[in-house]
């Protein structure tokens, strides 16, 4: 039931940040494709975030860390074309919120920056008026909370609370850097490093 729920919750925001980007763009003509990729990018990331949760619920281990790098991979889907510029807002943010095995200062710095990013993205768009940028900017942080929300659900560490912290400092930093390695890697990738 509660898997289902977050598949909803996933296309739903889909919907909503598909008419946030109509609002923000002073051109807004989108494809059906487009918007179909869009809606159904967040949808996996419900569900993604539902089996995770359901993975945890039922006391998963291995497979709950399996899915979680499923989860972590197909969101990178999540950043592409126009996506790329949440990255810098979402990602940050959702591991300030998720990984509570982390120095709190950490977490708070990544939360703070990825606050800054999303003002700088929304009211960098100069060629809005500045009432239409405040809005967007509301919008645009009501949205980011459902996605950081989401996202952060995938990012929690799967082993239990103080177990992690037990583990040796190079196994911590393999575990939690293997990961955002990956992800980091398959951004550029898909989207390519800009030329100067």
């Amino acid at each position: 039931m509660r898997v289902a729920v977050m598949l909803l919750i996933g296309a739903i925001y889909g919907v909503l940040l598909r008419g946030w980007m109509r609002f923000v763009s002073t051109d807004p003509e989108f494809s059906w494709s487009g918007t179909g990729y869009i809606v159904g990018i967040f949808a996996v990331l419900g569900l993604m975030a539902g089996l995770v949760d359901l993975g945890r619920r039922r006391g998963w281990r291995a497979k709950l860390l399996a899915t979680r790098a499923v989860g972590g991979v197909l969101t990178v889907g999540c950043f592409m074309a126009a996506g790329v510029a949440m990255f810098p807002t979402i990602v940050p943010a959702a591991l300030g919120v998720a990984r509570t095995d982390w120095w709190k200062p950490l977490r708070l710095g990544l939360v703070g920056f990825a606050a800054v990013v999303a003002c700088v993205v929304v009211l960098g768009m100069g060629e809005l008026s500045l009432p239409r940028r405040s809005l967007a900017l509301a919008m645009y942080v009501a949205l980011c909370a459902v996605e950081v929300t989401l996202l952060s659900r995938i990012l929690a560490p799967s082993l239990p609370p103080g177990s992690i912290s037990d583990a040796p400092v190079a196994l911590r930093l393999l575990l939690v850097g293997l990961p955002l390695l990956v992800v980091f890697a398959l951004v550029i990738t898909a989207v390519g490093i800009p030329a100067g």
